[in-house]
């Protein structure tokens, strides 16, 4: 009996024990809003050094070198989807999300005005809260 309840609870841990927290994320989002590259860069190692522990399976760009903030926003399309998948619950509800068409991507930002990071500044508010 007791060989039943460790697996169990193992599993049942491990499902919820690796969260993202949403902070860092939209520090990038923010950055690439902004058409900031040097900040999304240096967010973007952050996020793959300290937050995708558990995610290299999900998010494989972590070793990539980026010529431009067009490659960082086309890579941020994946990395949306991890976060929109795995960030904590609690955390998430203090933040909106949105959609871009014309990227064919979503994003996780602060309550507010849309802030694109698809196409920053050029198309800041290009997109739809959802």
């Amino acid at each position: 009996m007791k060989l039943l309840l460790v697996p169990l609870f193992i599993f049942s841990f491990s499902a919820f024990a690796h969260d993202l927290s949403v902070a860092p994320y939209v520090k990038m989002q923010d950055a690439l809003a902004s058409d900031d590259f040097k900040s999304s860069l240096e967010t973007h190692k952050f996020i793959c050094d300290k937050e995708l522990i558990h995610y290299k399976d999900d998010y494989k760009d972590c070793d990539k070198k980026f010529k431009d903030i067009e490659e960082l926003r086309t890579s941020f399309k994946k990395l949306s989807e991890v976060y929109l998948e795995n960030s904590d619950k609690k955390e998430m509800s203090k933040f909106q999300k949105a959609s871009c068409p014309m990227a064919k991507a979503k994003w996780i930002q602060k309550p507010g005005s849309l802030r694109n990071p698809y196409y920053g500044k050029s198309m800041l508010d290009c997109g739809e809260k959802i």
